[in-house]
């Protein structure tokens, strides 16, 4: 790259989004980490930096407006706004619906789609402005089928799906790129104790791999859309 860009990547102490921000930082990127608490964020930050990398560790409540604010005028004052976002944060109830408790759907409702409203709210006049800037969401094949047991988790990812949608229409004349990312089951902490055969799923440094060819990819093309599945199975 012949100028750093500043990518924000939610949920980035671990998973998904740890991978993504490292494979950022090689690229060039500054990478902005963040989670709700800060060790594993901080353990992400020394990684890269020990790698050569540029990248700076936020703690922030993703379903706190106010919170998000400020993290983006830290980001700013310090590097500048932020070009890419990726909106990666997410937790998961996998439980029959008639199992699952209010407080695990509101949970699941605030963190997989409210947070990537805010997130997108916070950053989104900058990159009008600037009619350029890319937003990718992370959706998973469950925003598009369903599955037993994932009620919940099915409803948040049909929704940010949704959202996606909606958002590319209304931004494309400006030049801002919105992506959909759907992976299918990817080994990470989502699944908690859940009893799954984690040998057939992805390894989140496959999904981080096209995350970033997306971020890399020729401005003058947008790729809507993006399902990427384990080779030779169904999840």
């Amino acid at each position: 790259m012949s100028e750093s860009k500043i990518a924000w990547i939610t949920g980035s102490g671990r998973g998904i989004g740890r991978a993504t921000a490292g494979a950022l930082a090689e690229k060039g990127f500054k990478v902005v980490l963040c989670a709700r608490t800060g060790p594993e964020v901080e353990d992400a930050v020394r990684e890269i930096e020990a790698n050569g990398g540029q990248a700076l560790g936020l703690t922030c409540d993703l379903t706190d407006s106010a919170q998000i604010e400020a993290l983006v005028r830290t980001v700013r004052g310090k590097w500048g706004p932020v070009e890419v976002l990726v909106n990666n944060a997410g937790i998961g109830a996998f439980k029959k619906i008639v199992e699952t408790s209010e407080r695990e759907w509101d949970l699941m409702m605030a963190v997989n789609l409210k947070a990537a409203f805010l997130c997108t709210r916070a950053v989104l006049p900058a990159m009008i402005r600037a009619r350029s800037g890319h937003i990718i969401n992370i959706v998973s094949v469950a925003g598009r089928q369903p599955y037993p047991a994932c009620g919940g988790y099915c409803a948040s990812k049909y929704g940010l799906l949704g959202f996606t949608e909606v958002l590319r229409l209304e931004t494309r004349k400006y030049g801002v790129h919105v992506t959909a990312y759907l992976p299918g089951a990817t080994d990470t902490a989502i699944w908690g104790e859940a009893d799954v055969d984690r040998s057939r799923m992805m390894k989140p440094e496959k999904v981080a791999q096209g995350i970033t060819a997306l971020c890399c990819g020729p401005p003058a093309v947008m790729v809507e859309e993006v399902v990427m599945r384990p080779a030779g199975g169904d999840l």
